[in-house]
């Protein structure tokens, strides 16, 4: 006996399932056959018009400081969290030594190329006079050839100068190149707004751990509010850009505020602003739809809303 109560409780179930849908489909057949539709709701949710940004750390570190808070209005360039940075901040350091050590080596190498460009030209000078003497007999050939030999010691010295500025100049290129380097992994440890906004939500603390996979906030770019809403398939064709909108709670009358649609997708796609929720029919398709808001500033955003737009001036063309 049990069985059976069992049995005729499900099928009651399963039986008002099934009339409940094709209660809703002849409806709203009915009201598509009749041309009587003057507005269409679609669920949707208030968002910046620029997308809330989920902000996350180009490395990954351990929480030092945490420079702003939640509702702050941050500008470009803002730090909002710094990360340990002992280890670049040493290696900054090192880099910074050397290369004040290698311009100094520079600068001493380019005094003896100074020092010794002098006593080439002078043994240039003397090796000139002597020939002259010579030609007249009045200085010896071993008297020439002495100057000629000290005259290539000077020019060999003065060569081998030169290729150690050269050495050093490259070697100093290179290690200016790796304190470059260095200084962005250290700036990387600061984490800045990419724009300006307000900060809405911040999900670190101090000593916690960044991962680069994960965001740690969330920021509102500065501007204009919007509605974004899916339109249902069956009406999805009668929505376009201009028509007037409104937005109100959902299951509520009032009207939270007015304004019109302003872009529409040329696709349909599936469900996606609230696809957790049980009893959803996930073969629906929908048109996402996006309404600028005259007056959003009480509006919260993320906040559910229904979405409604008239489409009655379809009906008079």
């Amino acid at each position: 006996m049990k069985q059976f109560v069992c049995l005729l409780v499900l099928l009651l179930m399963l039986s008002s399932c099934g009339n409940n849908d094709v209660k809703e489909k002849a409806a709203a057949n009915k009201l598509k056959a009749t041309g009587t539709v003057n507005q269409v709701v679609g669920i949707g949710k208030i968002e910046p018009e620029s997308d809330i940004i989920q902000l996350s750390s180009p490395v990954n570190g351990i929480v030092q400081k945490i420079l702003a808070k939640e509702n702050d209005s941050v500008g470009a360039g803002t730090p909002i969290l710094e990360l340990d940075h002992k280890i670049e901040d040493a290696k900054v350091r090192q880099l910074i030594s050397e290369v004040n050590t290698q311009a100094d080596q520079i600068k001493a190498d380019e005094a003896g190329i100074e020092e010794f460009a002098a006593k080439y030209n002078n043994a240039v000078s003397e090796v000139q006079r002597l020939q002259r003497l010579l030609a007249k007999g009045a200085e010896t050939q071993q008297a020439v050839d002495d100057a000629n030999t000290n005259l290539k010691s000077f020019q060999s010295n003065l060569k081998r100068l030169q290729a150690n500025v050269a050495v050093s100049n490259s070697r100093l290129s290179e290690t200016k190149a790796g304190l470059q380097l260095a200084e962005v992994e250290r700036d990387q440890k600061i984490i800045k707004s990419p724009v300006t906004g307000k900060i809405l939500e911040i999900s670190i603390l101090i000593g916690g751990s960044v991962d680069t996979r994960q965001s740690f906030a969330q920021i509102s770019p500065v501007s204009k509010i919007i509605a974004v809403c899916e339109i249902d398939e069956m009406y999805a064709d009668k929505v376009s850009v201009g028509q007037k909108a409104w937005v109100r709670n959902v299951g509520s009358p009032d009207t939270l505020s007015a304004g019109s649609v302003y872009f529409a997708f040329s696709f349909l796609k599936k469900k996606s602003l609230f696809t957790d929720q049980s009893g959803e029919k996930e073969d629906r398709r929908v048109r996402t739809v996006k309404i600028m808001l005259d007056q959003p500033d009480k509006l919260l955003l993320n906040a559910r809303v229904e979405c409604v737009i008239d489409i009655s001036g379809n009906l008079k063309k």
